[in-house]
């Protein structure tokens, strides 16, 4: 009898082991999938993040608003240095068994890097999103030499269509790293039309009481001396040679489809801000004919306030991921 008993006790040993041992396979094999997908997350993020880096530009999201720092003109041949970090990343990569590409949203894998940031290489501009919205952040190309903030009402020039109904207000902060105003906006009738000037159409596009462009906003353009010329702001007498030095409305009709233009008049080049055209702000730098581009060195911060949370930003580049060995695979837009 006790032989059988012992025997019994040998049987629900093993027994417990094989299930234990059962269990403990179960239980890495669920894992496995969960571990890959962190391999090929983190990854991503990583190689994300440092791409973003290399733009130049820094979105921060923060509940309902957004802020967007950049600085122009691009401090590097951007094109040459992310060709440099992608060959790193896929030399790196290779070797954990990681394979790393990139494409156009349209499908096409990207061989040369001046297209990243490009719906498709055949495009004429680098394009940063602000989703669901439509909201297009874009540079002619990655000179970075003239910036865009474009919400047209209609589909046109390759954007897409938009509506500032989203946004509460917009915040613009330019720092002039290079050049100084040529007076000093702090003293009354100090600067004139010489100096700092908004064309004829200000009245169209600022003062806006109603309607589905009409904004809160505020800019502020300090120079190289820190001095400071804001909107809103009464910088002389609103006649004769100070009256379109004045900005003395606290909205914007984003969408007029006027345009109006405030020139800052420094040396040796003059600093251009355009509102209106039916949806598109605009900065640039023009020498003092007006008539060529001109670098001008310049830290922007251009800070969205939405009415809603969910939002999400990327380039119009897609990153695509993949662990060869476990046929595993993370593809989804630069952000």
């Amino acid at each position: 009898m006790r032989g059988f008993f012992f025997t019994i006790a040998i049987i629900s040993l093993a027994v417990t082991m094989l299930l234990a041992l059962s269990i403990q396979q179960q239980l890495q094999t669920s894992q496995l999938p969960f571990m890959l997908s962190n391999k090929v997350v983190y990854a991503w993020e990583d190689i994300s993040e440092d791409l973003s880096g290399a733009t130049g530009v820094n979105a921060t999201k923060v509940d309902n608003t957004l802020d967007i720092i950049d600085e122009l003109p691009a401090t590097r041949n951007f094109t040459n240095s992310i060709n440099t970090y992608v060959s790193f990343v896929r030399r790196f990569y290779n070797s954990t068994d990681l394979s790393v590409g990139f494409y156009s949203q349209n499908g096409e894998q990207l061989v040369d890097f001046a297209c990243f940031g490009k719906k498709q290489c055949s495009d004429n501009n680098i394009q940063f999103h602000v989703m669901p919205f439509n909201i297009t952040y874009t540079y002619p190309d990655w000179n970075k030499r003239q910036l865009d903030v474009v919400c047209y009402q209609s589909a046109q020039q390759g954007f897409p269509a938009c509506d500032f109904s989203t946004v509460r207000s917009v915040n613009i902060s330019i720092n002039l790293t290079a050049i100084n105003f040529s007076c000093d906006p702090a003293i009354y009738n100090d600067c004139s039309h010489d100096d700092i000037e908004w064309d004829n159409d200000f009245d169209d596009v600022f003062g806006c009481t109603s309607g589905l462009g009409c904004i809160n906003y505020t800019l502020t353009i300090r120079d190289n001396n820190s001095r400071v010329y804001r909107c809103q702001g009464v910088y002389g007498d609103n006649t004769g040679n100070h009256k379109r030095v004045n900005c003395n409305a606290g909205t914007l009709n984003w969408h007029d489809n006027k345009e109006t233009k405030l020139t800052i008049k420094a040396s040796p080049c003059h600093v251009n801000f355009e509102f209106g055209n039916d949806g598109r702000f605009r900065i640039e730098g023009k020498d003092q004919n007006e008539e060529n581009d001109c670098d001008i060195n310049m830290t922007t911060d251009v800070l969205f306030n939405f009415n809603a949370s969910s939002f999400w930003t990327d380039f119009s580049t897609e990153m695509l991921i993949r662990d060869e060995l476990a046929n595993y695979s993370v593809r989804t837009p630069v952000r």
